[in-house]
């Protein structure tokens, strides 16, 4: 009876180990590249040509679309993310588009005829991003309406770049701390670090 109870007692310790490790690894994003500020900082100020030109390019390319907010990544499995969604909340309106498209899925055709845009214009904008090290952009509704571009990193918490259309007033910078830099563009970018937890 005793060595059933001490087998059992090393039984639970070990799928509790194997779960706790499993867990860290699956949502910490253990096994994803965690960047420091100093290290974003310093990318986008090596990269700030490409910055400006993948926000130039992918608002040029969203105009006409200000009802919607819309949400474009590429995964390392060559799939795409594009998820359309309206901004006035009502439950007959759906968002387009999705997570994880094949290039060839309907949800996907769906979402660029309703962009206006073509296979190429993904293509492009996936070139622009790779430029500056991220994988995500997307366009908010939050005050100010700045574009959010997202480094190439996983995990419960991330920072991103919020860039503005004009340098940062006073007021966005209590909510958001100080410009990623003092250049032209660079006044007009602040990071900003969210967390799921």
């Amino acid at each position: 009876m005793c060595k059933k109870m001490v087998i059992f007692f090393v039984l639970l310790g070990i799928i509790a180990l194997v779960f706790y490790v499993y867990t860290s690894l699956f949502f910490g994003g253990g096994f994803d590249k965690k960047y420091t500020r100093e290290e974003l900082t310093k990318n986008f100020v090596e990269h700030e040509s490409a910055f400006y030109d993948l926000v130039t390019t992918f608002k040029s390319e969203v105009s006409g679309n200000g009802d919607t907010l819309v949400s474009l990544g590429f995964n390392k499995k060559n799939k795409v993310n594009l998820t359309l969604t309206p901004q006035v909340i009502d439950t007959n309106i759906k968002a387009i588009g999705g997570r994880n498209l094949e290039f060839d899925s309907p949800a996907l055709d769906s979402a660029l005829q309703v962009l206006a845009w073509t296979k190429n214009t993904l293509e492009l904008l996936r070139d622009k991003m790779s430029k500056t090290n991220c994988n995500w952009i997307r366009t908010t509704g939050i005050y100010g309406n700045p574009i959010e571009v997202y480094p190439s990193q996983k995990g419960w918490g991330t920072f991103s770049y919020l860039i503005f259309d004009s340098p940062i007033s006073d007021s966005l910078l209590q909510v958001h701390g100080k410009t990623i830099s003092n250049s032209r563009f660079g006044s007009s970018v602040v990071l900003s670090y969210s967390s799921a937890l």
